[in-house]
């Protein structure tokens, strides 16, 4: 059980880097080779740690975190192309679900068609990601490394969506300077 936690202060930094990675596809062509010495330290220093939580709590070796940093590099160009098909398909969908009108009904059934298949893609490419894991991980090693990303994408969703860490759904964050109201006796 030791092992499948992860500590509260490296998910904080991991989850402040993610929140740093740029959104868009034009911010980040747009950012690509403009490093700054902060940002560069800050992300050396969560791929450090990030390489010690592998070691320590899914049990991998050097040579396999190297090995999975090479999957990840590979896959990474996959997965957030995917993301932003999904995400721009989803703006779409919106779009054409607030205009209202009978018009639309064929370019609503086309997004809903396309968002399935992206869907279908993502669950293709996790897949693959898998098979190339297991070339060098065991299956208890794969659980874990799912469980840990899971989590971090779990909590990194939090953040994003304003909810506190671990609160229930719905639990947002109070204001900044709000004084914590007290349950009902």
């Amino acid at each position: 059980m030791r092992y499948t936690i992860i500590t509260r202060a490296a998910l904080l930094l991991l989850v402040g880097v993610a929140a740093l990675a740029p959104l868009g596809a034009q911010e980040r062509a747009a950012r690509a080779g403009e490093g700054t010495p902060q940002r560069d330290s800050l992300e050396a220093r969560v791929r450090a740690r990030m390489a010690q939580m592998l070691r320590t709590q899914v049990g991998l070796s050097d040579e396999q975190v190297r090995r999975l940093q090479g999957v990840n590099r590979q896959f990474e160009t996959q997965r957030r192309s995917l993301f932003e098909q999904e995400r721009r398909t989803r703006i779409e969908l919106r779009a054409a679900m607030e205009i209202g009108d009978s018009t639309q009904q064929d370019r609503i059934g086309s997004l809903l068609d396309r968002t399935v298949a992206l869907q279908r893609q993502r669950i293709d490419l996790i897949e693959a990601e898998q098979k190339e894991l297991a070339t060098f991980l065991t299956p208890l090693q794969r659980a874990r490394l799912y469980g840990m990303e899971e989590q971090i994408r779990r909590r990194t969703e939090e953040m994003r969506e304003g909810r506190t860490p671990n609160a229930p759904m719905g639990g947002r964050r109070p204001p900044a300077g709000a004084t914590p109201r007290r349950p009902p006796l």
